[in-house]
């Protein structure tokens, strides 16, 4: 199992991140709500200066104007403001019939008109104040003016742009101070969960990567970092160890099986030896008899004038001579006889093995043709005859018995490349699935009781001592085998 080697992924760097980001969230938010909270504070702080402070100059403009004398106000205002700062203004509005008219200001430049917070603090005889975002934002405080009777009223506007500029100054900074807090907590914790965390879960998943070819080879993890890493470390390494041992323990018992069945195998190899040296040994004696007497029953023929019946003698003889080398290798060596490669017509010898089947071809009504008109005949292949024999034979047997009565086998030469090949096809119902996947395995047939199953076994070793192959050659219909062969050209 690989284990991830980029560091932008690691479990520190993204704690780290995490922790960055959710402190910069938690430190501006606490700092943006205490910022608004201290904001309110001071802007309420300096409503009540300002009331206090137009309270104060209303008391003494009415002390020096009474009944509202335009040029006391004038002179008291103007006064005012030189001890004042250019952030606070005023002006003193007069009652003339229902409307209330500019009387003094504190500042030329000042261009002011009552409003009604003006009206409603002398229509009360109350102080009114209220914040007023426009023209620029400021706190604006109405007294009124006149003992005992009210004249007018005194309006005095406390600008608030310099808390303003403050809470600007003191948000910069706190953010500043978040940002800078968040990225030395994410430092911390990156360092922190390198070094709990990252470096023995490093260790841990090295280990448990080097445990993918087995428990056997895996290096141990080593146990360190918090005690809960020590506790599944422990843990992984203790599987390990007893993974370890199931597995010399299921190699030892699949040795063990191994040679109980190679055994088996060479026991049953012995007795099949023995029963085939037993079988060859009492065939010997009837095939040379037989031998003997087929020779003169083929002299005899030909004396009386029966070529034909003559000539179907020594097809005869020829398989017989075939099977008494056959018999005789197997008592002398146990195996087939060693192949003596000559150059064979492929034609003549399926010619001649069809020769030899025709009774079993006309006893179940089975049709048998060479294909007309592969290279004249002239497919030559470097084989041993009696060997080739044998294979086509098996291969011809086979058919035969598969096929219903008027089934059609036919025989195909040609060649391929350096190879010579042969083919047996015929229409019948074909392989089954489950025959095609035990193909070529000694004592699998699909005849029941009618079969050894050593037909394909026997044949295909045959074609590979030949140099050659036999091979099963899918089609629509029936069933294929191909036989490849080399050529004298290719030896």
């Amino acid at each position: 199992m690989p284990v991830s080697r980029n560091p932008r992924l690691g479990l520190p760097r993204r704690l780290a991140a995490i922790t960055a980001l959710l402190a910069v969230l938690l430190v501006m938010g606490a700092t943006e709500l205490a910022l608004s909270l201290a904001e309110r504070s001071r802007l309420e702080d300096l409503r009540e200066e300002s009331v206090d402070l137009a309270t104060t100059l209303a008391a003494y403009l009415t002390r020096i104007s009474p009944r509202g004398e335009p040029s006391a106000l004038a002179v008291g205002l103007e006064g005012w403001s030189r001890k004042h700062l250019t952030e606070t203004s005023a002006a003193v509005f007069v009652r003339q019939g229902a409307a209330l008219v500019s009387a003094a200001v504190s500042d030329s430049t000042v261009k002011r008109k009552a409003d009604s917070l003006d009206a409603e603090a002398l229509a009360e005889r109350i102080v009114g104040w209220r914040f007023r975002e426009e023209p620029g934002p400021a706190w604006q405080v109405v007294v009124p003016l006149g003992r005992p009777h009210t004249y007018g009223v005194l309006d005095v506007r406390v600008s608030t742009g310099r808390l303003d500029t403050w809470a600007r100054e003191e948000r910069r900074r706190g953010y500043a101070f978040a940002i800078s807090a968040a990225v030395l907590l994410s430092i911390g914790v990156g360092l922190l969960t390198s070094r709990w965390v990252g470096v023995p879960l490093r260790s841990l998943s090295v280990a448990m990567a080097g445990a993918h070819g087995g428990a056997e080879g895996a290096p141990a993890a080593p146990e360190i970092g918090p005690p809960e890493f020590r506790a599944l470390t422990r843990g992984y390494n203790d599987l390990r160890t007893a993974l370890a041992t199931r597995e010399r323990e299921s190699e030892a018992r699949a040795a063990l099986l191994a040679l109980e069945e190679r055994a088996r195998a060479l026991d049953r190899k012995a007795q099949a030896e023995e029963i085939a040296g037993s079988f060859a040994h009492e065939i010997g004696t009837p095939l040379n008899t037989t031998n003997g007497h087929l020779q003169l029953l083929r002299e005899d023929l030909r004396r009386a004038g029966n070529p034909e019946a003559a000539e179907r003698v020594g097809v005869v003889l020829a398989q017989l001579d075939r099977v008494a080398k056959i018999v005789r290798s197997g008592v002398g060596r146990s195996a087939w006889p060693e192949p003596r490669p000559v150059a064979t017509n492929l034609r003549e010898r399926a010619a001649a093995m069809l020769r030899f089947l025709e009774p079993s071809l006309a006893s179940a009504r089975v049709r048998a043709s060479l294909a007309a008109g592969e290279l004249n005949g002239r497919v030559m292949a470097l084989t041993d005859p009696d060997l080739t024999d044998q294979i086509l034979l098996n291969l011809l047997k086979n058919a035969i018995e598969a096929l219903p009565p008027g089934g059609e086998i036919t025989l195909t030469t040609g060649r391929a490349g350096d190879q010579a090949f042969l083919e047996i096809a015929d229409d019948g119902p074909g392989l089954p699935p489950e025959a095609r996947n035990q193909l070529f395995q000694p004592f699998v047939t699909s005849k029941g009781s009618q079969g050894t199953g050593l037909g394909l076994a026997v044949s295909r070793r045959l074609a590979r001592t030949l140099g050659g192959e036999l091979a099963y050659v899918p089609s629509e219909r029936g069933t294929r085998w191909r036989l490849t062969l080399p050529t004298p050209e290719s030896a």
